[in-house]
């Protein structure tokens, strides 16, 4: 004999409470994802296009 064979009989039942938070948090990460990639790309634009017109505030100041 074991100490497999001995210990008690032991019956492991599965739980799906991650199965079930799905329907719940799938769509707000869905949302921050999104958020977070609109955010990121329009970031990445604004410096590219900053670099290529400069502003007209900086030139006004300095005048006055």
């Amino acid at each position: 004999m074991t100490v497999w064979e001995t210990a008690p009989q032991v019956e492991y039942v599965a739980h799906h409470m991650l199965l079930l938070a799905i329907p719940a948090f799938l769509p707000a990460v869905l949302v921050v994802a999104v958020i977070l990639y609109v955010a990121l790309k329009d970031r990445r634009n604004g410096r590219k296009s900053q670099q290529a017109a400069p502003r007209g505030d900086d030139a006004d100041q300095k005048g006055d």
